[in-house]
């Protein structure tokens, strides 16, 4: 019985050493790839959007940031960002960061806890940071679409021209000129999502055929004369998103929507059409629930506006993922890691399930667009995952949990 005790412990020892051994063992090495100069391309997801807006707090945590974290153990020399000065936070319409409130009804007195926009500082749009002795490798404008990576001072976008290096330029310029060794691209979501977030009342999605115009303006240029490696990502249905998903989740209603090609000018919500997350204070107030008080078009994305939006994404992609091939870039296929996200099962990472439920999934922050912490982590690990595959490369992965989520009031 005593030797059976001592084989035991030899062999817990000998499994716990040759762990040991396995984690000593692991060296991080660049592969075939330089990781010097990394610049980061892209839109709100990028710059580290979150919440409904951009701050400090989003900007530390951004994929990009997460990245050039790890990539600091194979070489990368430092990677700048155009972090907001002051302690609030900015987002389109002037608003703040959404924040879970707790609310008391007064006729009730039931309790609910509820997300709420703060108060936007627009000082942030006055800020002129740009710094020629360290310009900002972080080039992710929020509401950027391809075609803005191009356009003088992204097309007047105010969230480029607060750390732009004059007002003349582009992001593309603004990157070659810092000669990088390493990119990464991700943009195209809102080439659909501008049209998406307006219930499909404003505008189109890009045309397929600009949209691959703009992509092979911007890889020729960033890529081919230069011969930068570097990691591309396809876009996610925004079905996957709970902007989209999130009001009729526990079942489809019957709602009574505008349609001016109805007659009457209105009709009933089919199934598979989408109600926005916006619609969410319209629906208390009872729109939706009779003729006399419709639920208005821009809170819904019928049959027809989703086909386009499908279509245009699946263009996007396809024209993605022939750069990635043509050029022999790492490819992060983004679209298929949402669509696990938002299975029914979701995902389970270092011991947690993430899914796309709003506020509770883990991923998607209170805007139900935009990255968490958390989520911004789970994104770039994927990166590095693609970046190591392609390039024989051993960066080490963020740890997921030491990211936060949703806070809670």
């Amino acid at each position: 019985m005593q030797k059976i005790k001592y084989s035991v412990l030899f062999l817990c020892v000998l499994l716990f050493t040759q762990c040991e051994v396995e984690y000593k063992d692991f060296k991080p090495s660049n592969g075939e790839a330089d990781f010097t100069t990394y610049v980061a391309l892209g839109d709100s997801y990028t710059a580290g959007y979150t919440d409904g807006a951009l701050g400090r707090r989003g900007q530390e945590s951004s994929f990009p940031n997460i990245i050039a974290e790890q990539l600091a153990m194979v070489g990368n020399n430092g990677f700048n960002q155009p972090l907001v000065k002051s302690n609030g936070s900015v987002g389109s319409g002037g608003i703040g960061y959404y924040q879970l409130k707790m609310l008391i009804n007064p006729n009730t007195q039931d309790t609910s806890i509820t997300p709420l926009p703060g108060t936007g500082d627009m000082a942030i749009f006055a800020e002129k940071i740009y710094d020629a002795s360290a310009p900002a490798h972080n080039l992710g404008v929020p509401g950027a679409i391809a075609a803005s990576l191009l356009a003088p001072a992204a097309g007047g976008n105010p969230f480029f021209s607060r750390f732009s290096s004059n007002q003349t330029t582009s992001v593309l310029i603004d990157a070659l000129v810092q000669d990088p060794t390493f990119v990464s691209l991700w943009i195209g979501i809102y080439d659909v999502l501008g049209f998406a977030l307006g219930g499909g009342e404003i505008g189109a999605p890009t045309s397929p055929l600009q949209f691959a115009n703009s992509m092979g303006t911007i890889v020729s240029q960033l890529f081919t004369d230069t011969g930068t490696k570097g990691v591309i990502a396809n876009i996610p249905d925004i079905e996957a998103l709970p902007f989209f998903s999130y009001i009729l989740s526990d079942g489809f209603k019957p709602l009574v929507i505008v349609d001016g090609d109805a007659p009457g000018g209105m009709r009933q919500l089919q199934p598979g059409e989408k109600v926005l997350l916006t619609a969410a204070a319209a629906l208390q107030t009872g729109a939706g629930q009779s003729l006399d008080k419709p639920l208005e078009a821009k809170y819904v994305l019928d049959a027809q506006e989703l086909a386009a939006i499908k279509s245009a994404t699946e263009a996007y992609n396809e024209t993605i993922k022939s750069i990635a091939n043509q050029y022999k870039f790492a490819f992060v296929d983004l679209n298929a890691l949402m669509k696990n996200i938002s299975s029914t099962d979701g995902i389970i990472l270092d011991g947690n399930k993430y899914s796309s439920t709003f506020v509770t999934g883990g991923v998607f922050s209170l805007d139900g667009i935009h990255a968490t912490a958390r989520g911004s982590a789970i994104i770039a690990n994927e990166f590095i995952r693609a970046i190591n595959k392609q390039y024989n490369a051993n960066i080490p992965q963020a740890a997921i949990n030491s990211y936060g989520t949703v806070t809670y009031p």
